[in-house]
C-alpha cells in the first residue's frame, strides 16, 4: 500500500470556507450547551460605589440585574498596594447562599473612587452553578 500525500507536505488541505462554517457551527453549538444568555448591553457585570461613612469610605457592590453575589465566596478588592478588602452583608437569602442587599465594606480614610482588582462569584438569576468573575475597576 503506497502512502498518499494531501497538499504540500503531506497536510491535508480544507478549503478556508469550509472552516469559517466549521468554526461559526462551533461557536454556537458551544455557546447554546454553555447555557449563555443574553446580556443587557453596556451593563457591567459587578460595580462598586463609594459613600461617605464618618472619616473613613463605604464600598458597596452591586451585581447587574441578571446576577446575584454567592454569599459563602466573600466578593474581595484588591487593591493596587495589594490590600485587600472584603465585602460582607449581614442580609442573606434564607439559604444563605446570596446577599439579599448589596454587601459592603470600610476602606479606611476618604476616597472618591479605588481602583483594583474586584473578585466575586456570581450566579444567573434562579441558577445553581455559579462562576468566577476577574473585574478591573
Amino acid at each position: 500500500m503506497t502512502g498518499r500525500r494531501v497538499g504540500r507536505r503531506g497536510v491535508l488541505r480544507v478549503p478556508t470556507r469550509l472552516l469559517a462554517v466549521a468554526a461559526t457551527g462551533l461557536v454556537a453549538v458551544s455557546g447554546s450547551l454553555a447555557g449563555c444568555a443574553p446580556r443587557p448591553r453596556g451593563e457591567s457585570p459587578l460595580r462598586v460605589t463609594t459613600s461617605p461613612a464618618g472619616p473613613d469610605t463605604r464600598l458597596t457592590l452591586y451585581a447587574a440585574s441578571h446576577l446575584e453575589i454567592n454569599a459563602r465566596v466573600a466578593p474581595a478588592l484588591e487593591l493596587r498596594n495589594h490590600t485587600v478588602i472584603r465585602f460582607r452583608s449581614d442580609r442573606l437569602t434564607a439559604d444563605s447562599a446570596y446577599f439579599a442587599g448589596p454587601p459592603s465594606a470600610l476602606l479606611v480614610g476618604r476616597h472618591d473612587e479605588v481602583h483594583g482588582t474586584l473578585r466575586a462569584s456570581v450566579c444567573e438569576v434562579g441558577a445553581r452553578v455559579c462562576r468566577s468573575l476577574v473585574v478591573e475597576i
